[in-house]
């Protein structure tokens, strides 16, 4: 009993709990050596491996100078191309001038005088653009004809894209003043509603027209003594839709009563509602070519009449 004694109080010790805990370790140790080998402890240590250096693959100096060489010029050729790509992307198109024959600047036209048997007509659309024009941009690109849109400068920044499908298009822009104002007192006021408007058609499209159209039709405030003094032609209507108010049949019941060669034939694309505009315009396009009418721009169809007028020197000119 003493041994068992001593042996018990031995091991319930501290510190001789850690004497046998490292010597149990050491004991473990031992025995995996015996029976495994050391190849499993040698494993834990770290490896270094020696570097081993490859032979040199050196190309002769003239064959890196070449290819030195022409990676350089076709880097240089790539950038000549990227360049030339961007200044065609970012240049800007030339102006635009959609001038009048001089006969008709500074002149109030109402109606074109023809030549006998000549039925053109020129279709305008006033207060756009607006959504509605798109619609008419595709009725009128379906039947491929012409027109002429008088624009509102305050109008013109919601809708940049329709006005530049316009001149795309090939149909001619007019001045429809900034805010479409029936009296105007001073030409300072009037130099506001029409070069506003002007300057941001430029911006826009690169236009310069020198077509004018006050609104409503009235003539007795500034923009028309202005607008004359601008060269512009003030270019009116013999046709008046009065398709503000009017509905689809009626609208063009009023167009064909009244229709005649040389017409200028007032509609409209923006300023309220124009569904109905929109509703009447494949009838009435294919009723006029029915009866033989050709349609034109309004420039164009000054050029037509100027060339009647120099046929027939008797003729009236406006």
């Amino acid at each position: 009993m003493t041994v068992v004694n001593s042996v018990t109080s031995f091991m319930t010790r501290p510190s001789h709990i850690l004497t046998w805990s490292r010597f149990s370790v050491q004991v473990v140790m031992v025995v995996l050596v015996l029976l495994f080998g050391a190849i499993p402890l040698l494993a834990m240590r770290p490896v270094v491996y020696t570097p081993r250096l490859l032979p040199l693959q050196a190309a002769p100096v003239e064959d890196h100078v070449k290819q030195h060489t022409a990676m350089s010029v076709a880097r240089l050729e790539r950038l000549k191309a990227n360049r030339q790509l961007q200044l065609e992307q970012n240049r800007i198109p030339p102006d635009i001038e959609q001038f009048v024959p001089e006969a008709y600047q500074g002149q109030i036209v109402r109606s074109l005088p023809l030549a006998p048997g000549d039925r053109a007509i020129a279709l305008t659309f006033d207060d756009g653009p607006s959504p509605y024009t798109v619609q008419i941009l595709d009725i009128l690109q379906r039947y491929d004809i012409l027109a002429t849109f008088f624009v509102l400068g305050q109008v013109i920044s919601s809708y940049p894209e329709i006005l530049q499908r316009i001149v795309a298009e090939g149909h001619l822009l007019g001045n429809h003043t900034w805010s479409h104002p029936y009296i105007v007192n001073s030409e300072a006021e009037a130099d506001r509603e029409i070069e506003r408007t002007a300057e941001v058609i430029y911006d826009y499209t690169r236009v310069r027209t020198q077509l004018f159209r006050p609104p409503g039709g009235y003539l007795n405030n500034a923009l028309t003594p202005y607008s004359a003094r601008q060269n512009h032609a003030i270019t009116m209507w013999s046709v008046d839709s009065s398709d503000y108010f009017l509905t689809q049949s009626e609208i063009l019941d009023q167009v064909l009563a009244e229709m005649h060669p040389g017409a200028i034939v007032l509609l409209h694309d923006g300023g309220g509602p124009r569904h109905h505009t929109v509703a009447a315009l494949p009838q009435l396009i294919e009723t006029l070519q029915q009866q033989g009418y050709e349609f034109l721009t309004v420039t164009e169809l000054m050029k037509r009449s100027q060339a009647a007028i120099a046929q027939s020197p008797d003729s009236e000119e406006f």
